[in-house]
């Protein structure tokens, strides 16, 4: 039996390495593609680029790690198959679940491995890969610029470009940059072309051939100043950088900091709640049984009939002043409550991403183990048209639950777990059909 599982353990990581071999190239290649064709001929040094790209790979890394066991299990089980040593085990006494076995050993020790790097690792690398873009763009702001669509990555200004010179990749046609300060556009500048250049300080438009338009405020006065060479110098905002620079999304917090913000988000929800009711005793309402869902109505009501039973004018007036009051500082309370639920719903969804997705790795092999062995042969185009089969439908599940339970619309838990489950029961179908 000990020389079975080695045979088997063989075959599936032999398999399972050449698998997330092709899997990853294939997924780095579209993503060098898409990136080199952003920075190719830019002036970026390689060291940059090489740390952009490899960072940048970490969801790679946790997408491929499923499919790959997927792949590996119907190429391993159907090479046994189709040599007919399936068929041999049997007459031996030794059943499906034995020959399963090692594999699933390998594939739970492959989960283990790809939670503690969901956990740890990867929230690391998509933050230092968000920590490189936030400098390539203060280095080199014009690589974000795409062409004939309108920008708003420079604070305050609107810029748009026609096309990009094809020597000088900082050089652009036909500019137009709108300045927009406190929602209100205050002037426009129109240039035949512009080159960009920046600096930690600001960023520098160096326009030819153009005009200004603008409205002085005072007297809404409408004037318009043409130029032969305009520079326009735009500051770069330090302390919006470094809150850039500094704050973590979703996805770039580990299993301690998700858990951490989950508990501080309740504390807080704990702490307005406590707010609201201290509120209400001042107005006599209720708050033992509080439905914080209808609790604005509610209030509304209980504010009606109040002053319904006020007979003085003065009295009435001075009341309705205090329960609008009232009304719009629990709606600010019950406001806060609404983003903070939505903020642990996120981080809810996270924490669970980071378990199912690698779980999902068993899951596959539950389903691949089987397949391979009824499909009676290992060829790798055949395994990995049925693994990106089963990998684009738990994508569009995971996806969508994803965006269902940040919305509210989903429970943020059911959202992660549902997808395993549905792709288990997709591969048994499958199983049963082939009978």
């Amino acid at each position: 039996m000990k020389v079975l599982n080695r045979y088997i353990l063989k075959e599936f990581i032999r398999s399972f390495l050449i698998s997330i071999s092709i899997i990853y190239t294939i997924l780095l290649i579209q993503l060098m593609i898409k990136l080199l064709d952003k920075f190719l001929g830019k002036g970026f040094d390689f060291i940059f680029l090489l740390n952009l790209l490899f960072y940048n790979t970490a969801w790679i890394i946790a997408m491929a790690i499923p499919m790959a066991v997927l792949v590996a299990s119907i190429l391993t089980y159907g090479k046994l198959s189709s040599d007919n040593e399936v068929v041999g085990f049997k007459s031996t006494g030794i059943s499906i679940s034995d020959i399963i076995k090692p594999s699933l050993l390998i594939s739970i020790a492959i989960a283990i491995i790809t939670i503690y790097f969901s956990c740890n690792i990867l929230p690391a690398m998509n933050y230092q890969a968000r920590q490189l873009n936030h400098e390539l763009s203060k280095k080199r702001p014009d690589v974000e610029f795409d062409e004939n669509i309108y920008s708003d990555l420079i604070p305050n200004h609107i810029v748009k470009f026609k096309t990009r010179d094809k020597e000088n990749k900082s050089k652009f046609y036909d500019i137009i940059i709108h300045q927009v300060f406190n929602n209100r556009l205050n002037r426009s500048v129109i240039a035949d072309s512009v080159i960009l250049s920046s600096n930690d300080e600001s960023i520098m438009f160096n326009l030819f051939d153009g005009a200004i338009h603008e409205r002085i405020s005072i007297n809404e006065e409408y004037r318009q100043i043409n130029f032969k060479n305009y520079k326009l110098s735009v500051p770069i905002d330090k302390s919006n950088n470094r809150k850039i620079k500094y704050v973590r999304g979703d996805r770039e917090l580990t299993l301690r900091m998700l858990n951490h913000n989950i508990d501080s988000l309740t504390n807080k929800i704990s702490y307005l709640k406590n707010k609201i009711n201290k509120r209400l005793d001042l107005f006599n309402i209720d708050t033992t049984n509080i439905d914080f869902n209808n609790l604005l109505s509610v209030l509304e009501n209980e504010n009606i009939d109040s002053l319904n039973k006020i007979s003085d004018k003065d009295q009435k007036k001075i009341y309705n002043v205090k329960a609008k009051a009232n009304k719009t500082i629990i709606s600010g309370y019950m406001k806060n409550i609404d983003r903070s639920i939505n903020k642990i719903n996120r981080n809810t969804v996270e924490i669970h991403k980071k378990f199912a997705i690698p779980i999902a790795s068993i899951i596959f092999l539950l389903i691949g183990a089987p397949l391979g062995i009824k499909m009676q042969r290992g060829n790798m185009a055949v395994s990995m048209s049925i693994s990106l089969m089963f990998f684009i439908l738990y994508y569009i599940l995971i996806v969508g639950g994803e965006q269902l339970a940040d919305k509210n619309m989903f429970n943020p838990i059911l959202s992660m777990w549902v997808p395993n489950l549905i792709v288990l029961g997709f591969g048994l179908l499958i199983l049963r059909l082939k009978k």
